[in-house]
């Protein structure tokens, strides 16, 4: 009976197993879940197409609340604050109509040549440069300067002038010695000279307390016998033209107020600024140059003719300019950094015809300098543009370093003719970062080259054989005075000499046996 009644449970198991399989619930429980899903899905699609339609602010909001929100509240706070400003309000960006619309320049040209600003009719003749001399300035020499159009750059109003302080002293180059200039320190206000200015001698003397800005476009005159004093730290800045043509008996003169020399008051310097002229002739310039430097040309013209700058308290410093100096003495200047001329081309040579650089019949001695300084440094930075060069019978005695330093990384080209190169350290130094090969397109010839400290060797010291010429390149400077007759010592080449030693990438053979008489006696 039992096992009538097993055999028809497993019988209906059985059946029940056929009937509803367990991979037929699987997928029922699958469908299920997938619909479940299904649905939740168009609800959540139509929630998003119903969500435009509710009361929604917020995209609205967005827009007012980030854009102008954060630029508003400071505009209005610094117009509405109450508190006073310690500056002038903003000039106007034109020029009060007061002033002239166009205003007169000068036009310069050769200093060899007659002036075209017509002199004062009691005026002297320009001294000529010195007869005693044998080699005359190359007539490929070439200063003559354009007019400077005043539509280009219209003249800056006074209070605009105020907010451009001198251009900051350049350091001393590797070589030529000397620290770094200190920081500038806030100045007062420029006053403004517009138009074309002339100080006489019925002006005599013109008094500048604080600097003085000779606007672009405008000229100052400075007519001959004019004493111009300048107050402790003030500077003549000038973007325009400044043109003292005087005469040997009535020089014009740049002083300290009172006339002194004291150091403790010392006026700045004469600072020309890009595109602006200089020319100078007999004139004395003394007790200035309280920041290291009297007399500054950046990217204009100089010219400076029989001037003598004595017993001030810094350097000649020219970047990028065409220069002349004739004739001039520079002597008895205390100069913290730098040397006594200090010229720098960072671009180059000019491309107009003559040479860049014109530094004939000079005095340069008896300055305090720092170790390693000269007397007149010529720097070309360029790697791409010449130089071209002029420097002829000058006295340059030196103190610690050379009296003659070349840099160049691009040809120099030109003539060093009848200096006399004496005391210091070395004569002529010339150095380059151009490879080995370049050689310099230079005239070196009777040039008197004495009296250099021997250097710390015994061979030396024993014949007092000082340095006559270093280079790093190589350099071709035949027909000179190396101080006595049987010419430089160069242990392979002239071993028996005993003048002042030449360095190894120099030529120097032949050389003059007896001394110059070009060049110029100490």
């Amino acid at each position: 009976m039992s096992t009538s009644n097993d055999h028809s449970d497993r019988q209906r198991d059985d059946m029940i197993t056929l009937r509803v399989p367990r991979g037929a619930l699987t997928a029922l429980w699958t469908l299920g879940s997938l619909i479940a899903l299904l649905l939740v899905a168009l609800a959540f699609v139509a929630g998003l197409a119903l969500r435009p339609a509710l009361p929604a602010a917020a995209p609205v909001q967005v827009p007012v609340v980030v854009d102008p929100a954060p630029v508003a509240p400071s505009i209005v706070t610094l117009s509405a604050s109450p508190l006073p400003l310690p500056v002038t309000p903003a000039p106007p960006t034109s020029a009060p109509t007061s002033e002239p619309a166009v205003q007169p320049t000068l036009e310069l040209i050769r200093p060899t040549e007659a002036p075209a600003i017509p002199a004062p009719t009691d005026a002297a003749p320009v001294i000529p440069a010195p007869t005693g001399v044998d080699a005359d300035p190359p007539a490929a020499v070439d200063f003559r300067i354009e007019p400077q159009p005043a539509a280009v750059q219209p003249p800056a109003a006074p209070v605009q002038a105020a907010a451009q302080p001198p251009p900051a002293a350049r350091p001393a180059d590797s070589g030529g010695g000397g620290a770094s200039r200190p920081a500038p320190t806030s100045r007062p206000p420029m006053s403004a000279l517009k138009g074309s200015v002339r100080w006489s001698t019925a002006n005599s003397p013109v008094i500048v307390q604080n600097d003085l800005l000779v606007s672009s476009g405008a000229s100052l005159i400075i007519e001959p016998g004019v004493e111009v004093q300048i107050g402790k730290g003030a500077s003549l800045v000038v973007d325009g033209s400044v043109v003292a043509l005087a005469t040997p008996d009535q020089p014009v003169r740049f002083v300290q107020i009172g006339g002194g020399d004291d150091p403790r008051l010392r006026w700045e310097s004469i600072i020309g600024r890009a595109g602006s002229v200089i020319d100078l002739r007999n004139v004395l310039i003394t007790g200035g140059g309280g920041g290291g430097t009297v007399l500054a040309m950046q990217s204009g013209r100089l010219s400076l003719q029989s001037v003598r700058i004595v017993n001030n308290g810094g350097h000649i410093r020219v970047e990028d300019s065409f220069v002349i100096i004739r004739d001039s003495e520079i002597s008895g200047n205390r100069m913290p950094y730098g040397s006594a001329i200090d010229i720098t081309l960072t671009r180059g040579g000019g491309g107009s015809p003559g040479s860049d650089v014109v530094i004939i019949n000079n005095r340069v001695l008896n300055n305090a300098t720092v170790a390693g300084a000269a007397p007149l440094r010529l720097t070309n930075l360029s790697f791409d543009h010449p130089a071209r060069i002029e420097i002829e019978q000058n006295l340059l005695v030196g103190a610690a370093g050379p009296n003659l330093a070349l840099f160049t990384n691009a040809q120099l080209m030109g003539n060093i003719r009848c200096n006399t190169l004496i005391g210091g350290a070395n004569g002529l130094s010339l150095r380059s970062d151009a490879p080995p090969n370049l050689s310099p397109m230079l005239n070196i010839r009777d040039n008197a080259i004495e009296a250099h400290e021997p250097p710390n060797n015994p061979f030396y010291r024993q014949f007092n054989i000082g340095k006559g010429a270093t280079s790093d390149l190589p350099l071709t400077m035949t027909n000179n005075w190396w101080e006595v007759a049987n010419g430089p010592y160069e242990p392979a080449l002239n071993p028996e000499g005993r003048g002042e030693a030449a360095g190894p990438n120099i030529t120097f053979q032949p050389w003059l046996q007896t001394r110059p008489a070009c060049a110029p006696s100490f």
